[in-house]
């Protein structure tokens, strides 16, 4: 009777794991290739606040980007998220953004992330990954571009043109602007 009941209840031990296997993560990947991520972080105090301005401006001249604010934990997580390609977009302060493109200061060692800039607000650089569609960074830029007055401490877009690291995308809208 013992044995009996111990077989039954055999197949009910495996249960509760497999029932536990399934993952929502993979929804959040689908979720990053449907919105534009503006990456920003909190050790980067004002990024996130500008980020949901950008944000804004973006979503105002290109509502098909469906741009986000995104805010990572600290600098180092922002750094694996665009070495690692899961994000594209970023927002941070102009030495933060130099130091990662160089693999200098904190990332030494590391290797440097290819960043191509579409824009610069007075310290903040927003950039994406260098291999990042032309096509796609122009309507980006052509969104900021046309919002350009409520965007405080933009750069004059004909100054941008002088940037080695101007994302090709964003010089051809500028151009065209």
């Amino acid at each position: 009777m013992l044995r009996r009941t111990f077989l039954c209840m055999l197949p009910s031990l495996f249960v509760p794991l497999t029932a536990q296997a399934h993952s929502p993560w993979g929804q959040y990947a689908v979720y990053r290739q449907k919105h534009l991520l503006v990456l920003s972080t909190r050790d980067d105090p004002d990024s996130y606040s500008y980020s949901k301005l950008l944000v804004t401006a973006i979503n105002k001249n290109a509502p098909e980007a469906n741009a986000r604010p995104a805010r990572a934990i600290n600098l180092n997580r922002a750094y694996n998220l665009l070495r690692t390609d899961q994000f594209q977009f970023a927002l941070l302060s102009r030495a933060n953004i130099r130091s990662i493109r160089t693999a200098t200061g904190a990332f030494a060692n590391r290797p440097p992330v290819d960043l191509k800039t579409i824009y610069l607000f007075g310290d903040l650089e927003f950039v994406v990954l260098a291999n990042f569609p032309q096509r796609l960074v122009s309507v980006v830029t052509d969104a900021v571009l046309s919002n350009i007055s409520v965007l405080p401490g933009a750069m004059p877009p004909r100054e941008l043109l002088m940037l080695d690291t101007l994302h090709p995308g964003a010089k051809a809208a500028i151009k065209s602007f």
